[in-house]
């Protein structure tokens, strides 16, 4: 919680014209942030501008990880490979200043030899979902009585998952609304509750759902609450809550796509079909750049397969995958076909699919169950590849107590975990899934750091320094 209202407090702005020498770069202590502003004149770098960042000398054990975001205009901007400068395209169109921000974080020098493969954390299952209102439970009650024992559970809003539970994992459906408003009236609010139905529902964003576009709900008409109505929504969130902890160990985002509700009636299937992945990747670019993400063009490198990458040389290092995100498909049959078709072999793909191993496509598994798949999930880890299993289904583990799974799931060695208990709830049960020791949000993976079960991956290793870097383009590059 320290750190947390630590983090929470308005940043002092200085606003001074620095010299660039490391002495005048301060090493600030553990927790303390400071945003400073260096001023400078971009250099011609072949076919880059180039900026040097200039960070003071650390210890043996310790680096610098810089994140860049471009502040004004939005364009292009990254660190180079060594981490000392800052590199623009010159085939971007520039004003005469640009502004960038760069956090920099003191991290561990094993971070250069830690993979996303090593590190295990936790994560929710159908992360928007809000229990039905009394009133349309006792609807669903009425007739599917099953049902309705396994959908009685609400999450906490996304950021509050990020921020107070340390969820690192989230799961989201999403149908695809291609005139707007098909979900705008639930079918069972109305039921239950008549005209005044939004009374019960004051979380129903009315207006983002008359709108086209990528909706985030459970099933229409009855289990339709969420606590982010549509996927913009969701990913804004994620995404302001990452770049202002781009220290992150990477969240996945595991999508399931649901159906499609089509403007014209031209494609007989409601299930994504090309088309639908391509808007669905739109609509994620529109949020994020490429550059947080962690896609298989990135993992794959110069191997000729992505299944040939993961197995023979393993994950992105933690140093390079912190801050940023992953996305998995949770499709497994005709939608896997179709995104297949659209990114063959997952060539210039946003997502990664759920493949059987040994496919050239093959680099993350979902594998629900870790009882039965124990052995296997074991041994698809250690051959290198990414596994989302489950600690818990439908409230039954809750229920009763039960933290088997849970414990199979964490020894398996698989590295994101889902569960519907990020915390116990009142009045349903004390059951809750944490690592061991309460480790917040990831540790080392015990298949291969048996002895380091307890080590936190985050909690700042040391400070965060935050520069606004105001930078003059070279006459020669200015655009009149």
């Amino acid at each position: 919680m320290i750190q947390l209202r630590c983090s929470l407090i308005i940043l002092l702005l200085l606003s001074c014209s620095l010299n660039l020498s490391a002495g005048q770069i301060p090493k600030l202590k553990d927790k303390d942030q400071k945003e400073e502003i260096v001023r400078g004149y971009l250099r011609q770098s072949g076919a880059q501008l180039s900026f040097d960042i200039i960070s003071s000398q650390l210890p043996v054990n310790e680096l610098w990880m810089h994140r860049v975001e471009s502040i004004s205009p939005k364009i292009s901007v990254r660190i180079s490979d060594n981490g000392k400068q800052l590199l623009l395209n010159t085939k971007s169109k520039l004003p005469t200043v640009v502004k960038v921000k760069v956090r920099s974080y003191v991290v561990r020098k094993r971070d250069l030899k830690l993979t996303l493969s090593q590190i295990q954390t936790i994560g929710t299952h159908n992360s928007y979902h809000i229990a039905p209102h009394s009133s349309v439970m006792k609807l669903i009650r009425s007739v599917m009585p099953s049902q309705a024992d396994g959908i009685s559970y609400t999450h906490r809003p996304l950021s509050e998952q990020l921020n107070l539970l340390g969820m690192r994992k989230f799961e989201l459906d999403l149908f695809h609304d291609t005139k707007g408003g098909t979900y705008s009236s639930p079918a069972g609010a109305v039921m239950a509750n008549g005209s005044n139905w939004k009374t019960k529902h004051p979380e129903f964003d009315e207006e983002a759902m008359s709108k086209p576009g990528m909706k985030i709900i459970h099933f229409p008409n009855f289990d339709f609450r969420s606590n982010t109505p549509t996927l913009k929504a969701a990913l804004e969130r994620i995404n302001r809550w990452s770049r202002r902890n781009s220290y992150h160990i990477p969240i996945m985002i595991l999508i399931e796509t649901k159906k499609v509700n089509r403007s014209v009636n031209i494609e007989p299937k409601n299930t994504f079909q090309v088309p639908d992945f391509l808007a669905l990747e739109k609509e994620i670019l529109s949020i994020l750049d490429i550059s947080q993400i962690i896609t298989p063009d990135n993992v794959k490198g110069r191997f000729n397969s992505l299944n040939k990458a993961v197995t023979m040389k393993g994950w992105p290092s933690l140093y390079q995958a912190r801050g940023r995100l992953i996305f998995a498909l949770d499709n497994q049959g005709e939608e896997r076909i179709n995104y297949l078709t659209l990114h063959p072999e997952l060539k210039g793909a946003l997502m990664f699919v759920s493949s059987p191993p040994g496919n050239p496509e093959s680099a993350f598994l979902k594998i629900n169950d870790p009882v039965a798949n124990y052995s296997a999930i074991k041994n698809r880890v250690k051959e290198g590849y990414l596994v989302r299993t489950r600690a818990d289904s439908d409230l039954a583990e809750a229920r009763n107590n039960d933290y088997s799974k849970m414990e199979k799931a964490f020894s398996s060695g698989a590295q994101y975990i889902s569960t519907d208990f990020p915390e116990s709830v009142e009045g349903v049960s004390s059951y809750r899934v944490s690592l061991p020791g309460d480790v917040r949000p990831g540790r080392l993976n015990p298949l291969f750091y048996p002895a380091e079960e307890a080590n936190a991956l985050e909690g700042m290793s040391g400070a965060v320094l935050i520069r606004n870097f105001l930078l003059n383009i070279p006459k020669t590059e200015s655009k009149e």
